[in-house]
């Protein structure tokens, strides 16, 4: 049985003249194309990632049924009335702002300390923050009180010129 022995290539080198080498381990731009996309061009996706969109769809339209039931029902099914204010909903706000600032955190560090294996880290944690940032913003875009009249909260068109009487 031969095996065929990889050169070592040294990437740690900090020289700016001089390019590392982007593909090493026997394999050409071509071989990486073709590993890469054979994933993309397969003729059918595999049934554990149908068996996951059923799951994520179902906590989507759970989602849905929820924010409806709290819309009908009123924000006192969080425990709110006159001297709590925010209570849940600005928990979840601080939780969900807070693991946003942990992956910009995490990203921003492996930057800074220069590591070399930090791209697919940052992938993640850039997009625990993206998601984390769109949780957060669920929660004051559905805590405004009456939301039959959420209208209100909309600036007027002031195409008339008006003077407002401020007294």
């Amino acid at each position: 049985m031969a095996t065929t022995a990889v050169q070592e290539i040294d990437n740690t080198s900090n020289d700016p003249t001089k390019r590392p080498t982007l593909v090493t381990g026997g394999l050409d731009f071509n071989g990486v194309t073709e590993t890469v996309c054979r994933v993309a061009e397969a003729p059918s996706a595999p049934k554990s990632w149908y068996f996951l969109l059923v799951i994520a769809v179902a906590a989507l339209l759970n989602l849905f049924v929820w924010v409806g039931y709290l819309i009908t029902t009123g924000t006192g099914v969080w425990g709110l009335n006159n001297p709590v204010g925010w209570g849940w909903a600005i928990v979840n706000f601080v939780f969900w702002v807070g693991i946003g600032h942990a992956g910009t955190l995490i990203s921003a560090i492996l930057f800074l300390f220069r590591q070399k294996w930090r791209t697919s880290i940052n992938r993640f944690a850039e997009a625990m923050t993206i998601f984390a940032v769109m949780c957060a913003g669920l929660f004051p875009g559905i805590h405004v009180g009456r939301v039959w009249v959420v209208y209100w909260m909309f600036p007027i068109p002031n195409y008339l010129n008006m003077w407002p009487q401020f007294r």
